[in-house]
């Protein structure tokens, strides 16, 4: 009796799923069923950030703070996507005193967020704050503000402002970009350097707190004081552990968006329905020439080993095509200047005519090129054994180089021995990156009087350098960056192989336009909002069973 019971259960529950398994047909009712896909919109943004030491921009280190912070407080410049200055609570600028001293006139009208008045006086506050917490070593803006000595109000007008320079080679108003924050919320400065934990902002931006919990979420909405056009939308913070935990939310759209520098992220989200939407990051991977070496520091040597590395093969096999090709260690399309297609692209029969333009001939038949002292060139790869795209971007380029008459080999060490050897000048060429701030002087790099890393020294390039970092317009700047790619693409000092890129991971429901930038993570998202999909069934003549 159980089992014929359990056959015709099990009979009915098949019949059934069967009804089910179509996209349409009758329901178990005996009507046709219909899927209605309503779409449910949302101001509400989700994004997954790690634990905050502190919101406070003059005392931070924390890196989702950095961004957080740009959407709240503004600073007296910024920038565009090609590193051009722009102002923001400056209006106008003009230098004094040979270049030593900066008199900068401000916005008018501007609110902080609890409606008092912006005015000179919290730039002068700003900057003494930022100095006195650079000398306890508590900033990140600590190389913005460095060189300046000192800051005088104008008593005629509130909103005027100067600012006086210890040299007048580093007084590029790049400079002048860190968070400006509200005189009148402190007591004094120690109390800047006080308030962490815990700490709300309190900006001129278009975003404002209105919720936070230090260990579990942040909430940001529009700032109704803004000075431009006020966000609808609602930001909100989920504090996680690790972000890596987001991967998993994104699919189901319980987060909007999160950010990867991985080199690997295409393979983590290969199979996921999300989109990943690159964006240049500030880290250059590059070759660096040794000039100590006598072989190295002929010029055409240099072109020969640029010439025979075959950087679309590093970009695709060593970075898994996250990067971007670029024609000099700058920024790319630095202040909007286009980038330009390399002369040192990957040919080895180009490669071997610079071996000869260097002074290098086969004398012996034996395949290898000799100078008139009979020397041979050998070069010595360094690498870091500790990053894996360095590494085989290392064993790319010594393929190369087999195809030359010449010897190489790599030397692939820890990072202290790493460090260690390219401070002493163990090494030929080096395979390296280094992620630049904003604000762009390489003079770290390249200057003569900058103990840069190759012992590379071009007086002409100095002063360009220099001129970069004093008191020029921006279409001085523009030309003198131009001048010195210039003088970058003949001398060839560094060999740029790519910059990297990161990635912003979208989930399918946010809309509007995501372009971050390595600055401002949340460039433009006062414009995103969220579509979710509502899955509805109705049934359509329904039939009802009088039996």
């Amino acid at each position: 009796m159980w089992k014929k019971l359990i056959a015709i259960i099990l009979i009915i529950l098949i019949t059934v799923s069967g009804f089910y398994g179509c996209g349409s047909g009758n329901s178990f009712l005996g009507g046709s069923t219909k899927e209605k896909k309503d779409m449910v919109h949302s101001d509400e943004i989700y994004i997954p950030i790690e634990k905050i030491r502190t919101l406070n921009p003059v005392i931070t280190k924390d890196e989702d703070a950095y961004y957080i912070d740009h959407l709240i407080y503004e600073g007296l410049f910024g920038f565009d996507q090609n590193l051009t200055l722009i102002p923001v609570l400056a209006d106008s600028y003009s230098y004094g005193d040979a270049g030593y001293s900066v008199t900068i006139q401000l916005k008018s009208g501007i609110k902080w967020q609890d409606g008092e008045s912006f005015t000179a006086e919290d730039v002068k506050f700003s900057i003494e704050a930022y100095q006195s917490a650079s000398y306890a070593n508590l900033s990140l803006y600590s190389s913005n503000i460095k060189n300046i000595k000192s800051v005088r109000l104008d008593k005629a007008d509130p909103y005027r402002i100067t600012i006086y320079f210890t040299a007048n080679n580093d007084v590029s108003m790049e400079k002048l970009t860190f968070p400006i924050i509200p005189e009148h919320k402190f007591k004094n400065i120690d109390q800047v350097k006080r308030d962490s934990e815990g700490f709300i902002p309190m900006g001129t931006g278009s975003y404002k707190v209105v919720d936070y919990n230090e260990l579990t979420h942040l909430t940001l909405k529009g700032n109704e004081d803004y000075h431009g056009t006020v966000p609808g939308n609602t930001m909100n913070f989920q504090i996680m552990p690790d972000k890596l935990d987001a991967i998993k939310l994104i699919e189901v759209n319980n987060i909007s968006l999160t950010f990867s520098k991985e080199i690997d992220r295409n393979t983590i989200f290969s199979n996921k329905d999300v989109k990943v939407i690159p964006f240049n990051s500030n880290e250059v991977e590059l070759v660096g020439f040794n000039f100590r070496n006598p072989v190295m520091k002929n010029k055409n040597v240099r072109k020969a080993i640029a010439c025979a590395i075959d950087i679309q093969d590093i970009l695709e096999g060593s970075y898994y095509n996250n990067g971007i090709l670029n024609d000099n260690i700058y920024y790319p399309n630095y202040l909007g200047v286009a980038k330009k297609k390399s002369k040192y692209s990957f040919n080895i029969e180009k490669s071997k005519a610079y071996l000869t333009k260097a002074g290098y001939i086969d004398r012996n038949g034996d395949g290898l090129v000799e100078n008139a002292n009979n020397e041979i060139i050998t070069v010595n790869i360094l690498v870091n054994s500790e990053d894996q795209s360095r590494t085989a971007a290392a064993q790319i380029i010594k393929s190369s180089l087999d195809k030359l008459p010449i010897q190489s080999s790599i030397k692939s060490v820890d990072w202290n021995t790493y460090q260690s050897d390219l401070s002493s000048g163990a090494f030929d060429i080096f395979v390296g990156g280094f992620q630049i701030d904003e604000h762009y002087d390489l003079r770290f790099l390249l200057h003569t009087n900058f103990a840069n890393p190759i012992g590379y020294s071009n007086p002409a390039l100095d002063v360009l350098l220099d001129k970069m970092q004093s008191g020029v317009t921006a279409d001085e700047r523009k030309n003198t960056y131009v001048k010195i790619r210039d003088i970058l693409d003949d001398d060839l000092p560094y060999f740029c192989l790519l910059y990297k890129t990161y990635g912003a991971i979208v989930s399918p429901a946010l809309k509007g336009e995501v372009k971050p930038n390595f600055i401002n993570l949340y460039n433009g998202c006062e414009n995103w909002s969220c579509e979710y999909e509502k899955q509805a069934v109705d049934t359509e003549d329904k039939q009802e069973n009088t039996n």
